[in-house]
């Protein structure tokens, strides 16, 4: 913020420009919005109020009552299906934590402290991190706060939490179990290392033969919106085409077939509960999820960059498909070390 001079107006001690066009009465962790006119008769004695701490409507400004704000907000609307569900499980611990306080006494090491008491889960303190700036960021919008107290706390080291892929091994056992279109579902998972949610809506009128990239789907991708063409690799096609002939498409436009509704997408929780049944009975411990690091795995393996590997799977960055491929990455390397020491003896 701004301070000092506003429409030609000097600002009295505490009053500071915001945007350009509001004014705000910060102290003490306190901000107040006030009248724009710093002339007139409402600004003097908002402003007199807030001089003597009768500061009206921040009593209620509790982190219980900013996320009901945020919650209805355009902010939370925008965020996708499966976001929106992560956040609010995140919420809803962060809820037994600290629904009352109010959000201006938050501090920094108050952020820090929550984020650790889940540090024996890194990913998930992460994405409590994550959620939790967000919201506070919301109240930065409102007027409640001066400075978000969340920005710039460091995430955990997820380094340790390495995934891994799905071995050949379960994959073949997987299919040995699985009805058609829960082998399908996971074949299209592994080749094109799009999430479920993606490869659900995936529909045959959007096949196409790009120019470039060949015979293959073009995919908006929920979660970030980002557009990317998925190629269909020759044993990809061949395996739709073997296990499509024992599905009854109904006549439906869907790549995974909603047999109860073919007009209509199929539901995540139709798939997952019959594929999460069959993991459990061979004693998978690997998800879903972790068949878009299989794919990614599998590129890595064969030696592909991680510019390339991101042109598949549609990665925001370098950094999330390094540490997908990480150990592929290294095994390589390894292999790369022995064999020019090889060579350097037999010369």
């Amino acid at each position: 913020m701004k301070a000092r001079k506003f429409q030609g107006h000097i600002l009295p001690q505490y009053v500071y420009v915001k945007k350009k066009i509001y004014l705000y009465f910060a102290k003490d962790g306190a901000l107040v919005k006030l009248p724009s006119d710093p002339s007139s008769a409402e600004f003097f004695a908002a402003y007199t109020e807030c001089l003597k701490g009768e500061v009206t409507g921040t009593s209620n400004r509790t982190f219980g009552k900013l996320t009901q704000e945020y919650l209805q907000s355009d902010r939370f609307k925008k965020v996708s299906k499966d976001t929106a569900k992560a956040y609010r499980s995140k919420i809803k611990w962060l809820l037994e934590r600290c629904e009352k306080v109010q959000v201006k006494k938050l501090k920094r090491s108050d952020i820090i402290s929550m984020r650790d008491a889940r540090k024996d889960q890194p990913a998930s303190a992460n994405k409590t991190l994550i959620v939790m700036t967000v919201i506070l960021e919301h109240a930065l919008d409102l007027g409640w706060i001066s400075v978000n107290p969340a920005k710039g706390v460091p995430k955990l080291d997820t380094n340790s939490e390495m995934r891994l892929p799905w071995t050949d091994a379960e994959i073949e056992g997987f299919h040995e179990l699985a009805d058609p279109r829960s082998s399908l579902v996971l074949e299209l998972c592994i080749n094109t290392g799009q999430r479920l949610d993606d490869v659900l809506s995936m529909k045959w009128s959007a096949v196409k033969t790009d120019p470039l990239a060949g015979y293959g789907i073009p995919v908006r991708q929920q979660k970030t919106g980002k557009l990317v063409f998925i190629p269909f690799s020759d044993r990809l096609q061949a395996i739709m085409q073997r296990l499509n002939n024992q599905i009854d498409q109904k006549g439906s436009d869907y790549i995974v077939v909603n047999s109860h509704h073919p007009e209509k997408k199929l539901d995540k929780s139709a798939v997952q509960v019959p594929m999460k049944a069959i993991r459990d009975k061979l004693n998978i411990s690997k998800t879903l999820h972790d068949l878009r690091h299989t794919c990614a795995h599998r590129l890595a393996e064969e030696g592909l960059s991680n510019e390339v590997i991101m042109a598949i799977t549609g990665h925001g960055t370098a950094a999330m498909v390094q540490h997908y491929c990480a150990a592929a990455a290294q095994r390589r390397r390894a292999a790369d070390a022995i064999k020019a020491m090889n060579q350097k003896e037999a010369a």
